[in-house]
């Protein structure tokens, strides 16, 4: 049997698929100074365009709304293969990509690979749910090229002065979520992240980065229901922290109605090793 925490996942993208890129396959991005039209166009952005040969996998691919993106190039030679452990979100992404991709039902921890066979490696907010994250990482050595690349996004820091915040603060002070670990800690943060991928990777960067997802109240709240730790609460629970997150961001609005919300990722980029 699959650990509490993937059976929990497997569960939540029964009934979710598709919730990851119908938050984020539009939401906007501040990087560096620079602005980016989502953070799956940030993954796509690292994919090489020339007309070698390339296989590129997409790790934990969801709904396949990156893979998508990659296909519309039409690049000659480029192969894209899709692996994530839910058969729901995999049934999404084949009506999705309609052939454009080979899609695999599998885990990371034991990627159905030969050893050098793989140029590019993305991930979209993936890893830091993972178990045995140091299983995953050496599976991704095994499998990349000398010199291939892997770009992940992740989860990041708490952006300050958002509706976000408002939501964080409710939820340690108000609600007790049933506790279940779900990845590696060191996934969450920029020395974990350099400390994970110090081993067999080189030319390591990791970047902040600021995802908008504004809104009217009630619209932010409805992607913050599809939240993993909203998610796991009662429909009472559910209901409360509703009434008191509406009541708490009001002086968040601003005169078109939206209030401001913002996700902080970090996406990692790396070459392996020869």
């Amino acid at each position: 049997m699959p650990p509490p925490s993937e059976s929990y996942l497997l569960d939540f993208h029964a009934r979710l698929a598709g919730v990851t890129s119908r938050w984020f396959a539009h939401a906007p991005v501040e990087v560096e100074g620079a602005a980016a039209p989502s953070s799956y166009a940030l993954l796509e952005a690292v994919v090489p365009r020339d007309a070698r040969p390339l296989m590129v996998l997409d790790l934990a691919c969801g709904d396949g709304y990156l893979l998508e993106l990659l296909a519309r190039r039409k690049q000659p030679g480029m192969s894209l293969v899709g692996l994530d452990m839910s058969a729901h979100e995999l049934d999404a992404a084949r009506t999705r990509l309609n052939d454009a991709a080979t899609l695999i039902q599998g885990r990371a921890q034991s990627l159905p690979f030969g050893d050098g066979s793989v140029d590019v490696v993305l991930s979209h907010l993936a890893l830091m749910l993972m178990d045995d994250v140091e299983t995953v990482l050496a599976e991704l050595r095994r499998v990349l090229k000398p010199g291939g690349r892997v770009s992940i996004v992740v989860g990041g820091d708490l952006v300050p002065g958002n509706a976000l915040e408002v939501f964080a603060g409710l939820m340690k002070s108000a609600v007790t979520v049933p506790p279940m670990r779900l990845g590696d800690s060191r996934v969450r943060s920029i020395d974990g992240l350099r400390e994970l991928f110090a081993e067999g990777f080189a030319d390591v960067t990791v970047r902040s980065l600021s995802v908008q997802g504004d809104g009217s109240p009630s619209e932010v709240w409805e992607s913050l229901l599809t939240t993993y730790d909203a998610d796991r609460l009662s429909p009472t629970a559910q209901a409360a922290l509703q009434a008191a997150f509406l009541q708490a961001v009001e002086p968040l609005r601003r005169s078109d109605g939206s209030v401001p919300f913002r996700w902080g990722m970090r996406q990692l980029t790396a070459t392996r090793a020869p």
